[in-house]
């Protein structure tokens, strides 16, 4: 059966072209329809009912760009908004752009030319003007997570130097931590600012000031216990490690362990994000609650509303994180899960 991207390659032009020209676009030069036309009658091609509703943005086609499944809170993010979606009555198109700009740009190309009728971006290699080229094509738009705020288009973020701030003020208040490690994601990236400017004013509310240790991973579990293990050669003592993920802490405490040190005796552990795994590690993983389901569910319906109410005004909103208590920082093993 003769296929779109038979045509295109016959014609010597890119699929979207060809889809452009069958459904009326008129984005092609005259020479290029005249040709393009001929080579789907002399082929006989008939497009089929889903490129027709694609055409029509009425095929509930949602885009998502993640930006890694290597860490196990996005797959668990994508199954929530996935969840929420079918509710609403839509379909999910996955981009996993694996962090990498020239990735993130053939996806964004990709939904234009998919006409997906609404897009979902977490990534921190989208910029504003991606999501106006988006907005132009009619295709609305809203960020969640990594992507910051500081855009004029409708966002679902959490507020994670509140989630930093729970975190480190539990060890310090709860447990008489005075040397906690914060163990951040790449320098630079947006949550983990956030996440660090909640650890440093939870130590500057208790007067801890002679002590404040950052290393870096990213985001992945090795990263996590090949910085703790190097900290622990290179001889610093301390008592306690928040991580800016859960990934990140499960290699922390593998790096703990193979040390001799006790978990939680010794050395207590929080991580964020509230993956599945972490009620499942041992010790059981003391961690931040970003909320997932609650994030699905608000993305989609904000979502929703974008695309059956094109002039509405955009929004933004900023979730509570919740610490969920475990094992890894409670010596009584009291629990509040």
């Amino acid at each position: 059966m003769t296929t779109i991207r038979d045509v295109a390659k016959l014609a010597n032009v890119s699929t979207a072209t060809v889809s452009r020209i069958i459904n009326g676009k008129g984005e092609a030069s005259p020479e290029t329809i005249k040709r393009v036309n001929k080579v789907i009658k002399e082929v006989g091609y008939r497009p089929n009912s889903l490129a027709k509703s694609l055409s029509k943005r009425d095929s509930n086609l949602i885009a998502l760009i993640i930006p890694t499944l290597n860490n196990p809170f996005f797959p668990e993010l994508v199954e929530a908004i996935e969840t929420a979606a079918s509710k609403y009555g839509y379909n999910l198109y996955l981009c996993n752009s694996e962090d990498q700009r020239s990735k993130v740009e053939y996806f964004l190309d990709s939904i234009v030319d998919h006409y997906a009728c609404g897009a979902i971006i977490n990534s921190l290699h989208v910029n504003e003007e991606d999501l106006k080229r988006l907005e132009e094509r009619g295709i609305p738009t809203i960020t969640i997570d990594r992507t910051q705020f500081s855009h004029p288009y409708s966002a679902v973020g959490v507020n994670h130097k509140d989630g930093g701030y729970q975190a480190v003020s539990h060890l310090v208040k709860n447990n008489n931590c005075k040397k906690i490690v914060f163990l951040s994601g790449p320098d630079g990236e947006k949550s983990s600012l956030d996440r660090l400017e909640g650890y440093r004013e939870a130590l500057k509310e208790n007067k801890i000031k002679d002590f404040e240790k950052i290393v870096y991973g990213n985001f992945e579990t090795v990263s996590g216990y090949e910085a703790i293990n190097e900290l622990i050669k290179n001889g610093c003592i301390f008592d306690a490690i928040f991580s800016s993920n859960d990934a990140m802490a499960f290699g922390a405490i593998r790096a703990c362990i193979d040390a001799g040190l006790k978990i939680p005796e010794q050395v207590k552990i929080i991580g964020y994000d509230n993956v599945l795994l972490s009620s499942y590690f041992y010790p059981k993983l003391t961690t931040v609650s970003q909320h997932k389901s609650r994030i699905g569910e608000l993305t989609i319906k904000e979502l929703d509303r974008l695309i059956n109410e094109p002039n509405s005004k955009p929004k933004k909103y900023n979730l509570s994180p919740d610490l969920i208590v475990r094992e890894s920082s409670n010596n009584r093993s009291v629990k509040n899960e």
